[in-house]
This record gives C-alpha cells, structure tokens and sequence, in this order.
C-alpha cells in the first residue's frame, strides 16, 4: 500500500512539475504574440491606435513678460501605443516610451509636424509607445525664475522662452511615468527626442538636477505646478538629438548659487544628429557636450551630417538635407542605441500582412 501510495506521489509531483513548465512556455510565447515583453522591432511589427489632444498638465500663460497678468493653459500630447493587429485593438502593456518634442526655437513650431508624426509612428510600429508633446512657446510668455546677481547667463531676454519649455517638457516625462498603467508603459524605460530648440528642451532633461527647471518656481508663484506631477522623477534612460544646443544645460548651472557641474556618471546617454554646416546651432554644441561626456564616461555618439545644414529632417533620403518630409533614416540609426540603453531586445520579424506594402491609414 506504502509502495503504491509513494509512486503515485511521485506520478502527481511530476506531473505537477510538467505542467507548471508547460504552463511557463505558454506564458512566454503568449507575451510574444502579445507583445508585452521587452522587446522591440527593427521592421514594422504592429499597428498603431492614435489618441490625439491628452492633457498631461497645465502652465501658467500670461499677456506680457511682466508676468503679472497669467492664467492656466492645458498642455496637450497625442499618443501612439502599438496594437498587436489591425483586428485587435487591444494596446499593449510594459511597453517603453518615446517622449518627443517639436523645434521651432521655442518660439514657433507644433505636434502636428510631419515629421514627428511620421517618427512617432515609425517607433509605435517597432513597439514604443510614443508621446509627441507641445509646450508653452515664446508667445504665451511662461514666466521664468528672477536674475540672480551671480548669474553670468540670464534668463532673458534671449532665453526668456527656455525656462517654461524645459519645465513643461521635463512635466510630460512625469506625467508618463504616472500614468504608465494606463498608456502601457514601463515607466523604468523612457527615451525622449528632440529637434533643433526641442532637443535642446530635452538635453537639458537627460542632464540637468532633477530639481531644475522644477523647484525654482513656488506654488504660490505657479500655482499650475500642482499638475506636473512633483512626486514623479524626470529621469531619462537615453536622449536622441537632432542638431541641439547646451545652452539650457549652461542655464541651469549659471541659475544655481553654487555654480554646480551639471555633467556627471549619471546622465542620459546621447545619440546626437548634427550637421556639420549648420550655422543655426553650430556643431560646436555637439562637441562641447561629447567633452563633458568623455570626461564622466557616459556614452555619446555623435553622427556628423556631412554638408548638412540645420533641420536636416532629409538626411539620408534626399540630395537636399533640409526638408519637411519624414525620412526614417535617423530613426533606424537610433534604434539599436535607444535598445541598449532601455535594456531591451531587438529582433528582426517579417512585417504585418495589412493588405498591402503600404503602412495600414486607418489605425496608422
């Protein structure tokens, strides 16, 4: 009886055992089917659902640089989440973000351009979700810390704009953390990107204190900072660059009393695009950063874009750099730099059947 009662203990041990392995690669191959493991593609691999105009938090607008006449202004982004198929609309989870900025010298630009449109996409099909963002502009006059007499750099008036951008782009990396539950996002992997005065924004996030372009400000001076998110970080994994400036990473170093480096071992590495003949934001930016980074150890690479000037969204499609038609080029150099350092694997997958070579318009 002893005997029997053992072997068929051992019969239900085993097949406890088979079952929980089999059940563990039915787990696995379900989130490959689904998607929720980290991993990214090289080739599209998804479609994409679109939700256009999401507040992530508000900042102060106000008529003048006076500062004296302001009210709340919502800070809208538009975000792209990857779906398994065009029959299955379900967003995906523990997916990582891509927090993009638009150009325009803080002074002009909008989401809606093309060619962060097209960006957006083109990292949703490969399994980001991405957040492409507008931000307060010189025009809706955000007000900024008071000079400081041991500045060397002030905040205005060329820079006047600079303050209230950083902030509002450093609130939307705190606001996808937040809300990384609803959006399907691994909040512990999050690259941002950037173009011309939008990459400088974003620079800045992957350089400066956590408390830059945050604290300098009170609530009672900027009431709209109880939106932002405060508790969150606004820490970045990695930064992709077109053509930036340091000059808010300067900024915030010559704001602080104590004079303090910003540059350090814990900075976001960068991925920089700059051209080479770029009198806009001369390639010397780039090379002033790529020193710092040398110095701390961090990983920089820099792509010179031979005989381009600024905003040379064509590079590598087009014998004319500068054009306003999306190039995915950059995109696919950058891909194997932001996997690396969000810690995720890159594989290669034959497309999605959608009907067509063209890329599926109805769910983008």
């Amino acid at each position: 009886f002893f005997s029997r009662f053992h072997t068929d203990e051992r019969r239900t041990m085993a097949a406890a055992r088979l079952l929980v392995f089999v059940l563990g690669v039915l787990a696995q191959q379900f989130a490959h089917v689904r998607g929720d493991e980290p991993v990214v593609y090289k080739d599209r691999h998804f479609t994409v659902v679109e939700t256009r105009n999401v507040v992530y938090a508000q900042g102060l607008k106000c008529t003048d640089q006076t500062h004296t006449k302001c009210g709340p202004m919502d800070l809208l982004l538009d975000v792209y989440q990857p779906v398994p198929n065009a029959t299955t609309a379900m967003p995906l989870t523990n997916r990582p973000a891509y927090i993009m900025m638009h150009g325009g010298g803080n002074s002009g630009g909008d989401k809606n351009f093309s060619v962060f449109d097209g960006a957006a996409r083109w990292m949703a099909r490969r399994g980001f979700v991405a957040f492409n963002i507008n931000y307060r502009l010189k025009g809706d006059n955000g007000p900024y810390p008071e000079a400081t007499a041991h500045q060397r750099t002030q905040w205005g008036p060329s820079w006047q704009s600079g303050y209230p951008a950083t902030r509002d782009g450093k609130a939307a990396i705190r606001y996808v953390r937040a809300m990384a539950k609803k959006w399907g996002v691994d909040p512990s992997r999050v690259a941002v990107t950037g173009g011309s005065a939008g990459a400088t924004n974003m620079v800045a996030a992957g350089v400066v204190f956590e408390d830059d372009y945050k604290t300098e400000l009170t609530l009672a001076q900027d009431p709209t900072l109880a939106t932002t998110h405060l508790n969150e970080s606004s820490a970045v994994q990695c930064v992709v660059s077109h053509w930036a400036s340091d000059g808010e990473i300067t900024l915030a170093r010559t704001h602080d009393p104590k004079n303090r480096s910003r540059y350090s071992a814990v900075n976001a590495p960068i991925i920089e695009f700059h051209g080479n003949v770029d009198t806009t934001i001369p390639i010397s930016h780039a090379y002033a950063v790529q020193r710092h980074y040398n110095a701390t150890g961090v990983d920089y690479q820099l792509h010179v874009l031979e005989g381009c000037a600024h905003a040379a969204w064509g590079y590598g499609c087009s014998k004319v750099c500068r054009t306003s038609t999306y190039c995915s080029v950059m995109e696919e150099m950058a891909l194997p730099f932001v996997a690396k350092h969000l810690n995720l694997t890159l594989r290669l997958t034959k497309t999605l059947d959608m009907g067509s070579n063209a890329e599926n318009n109805a769910l983008h």
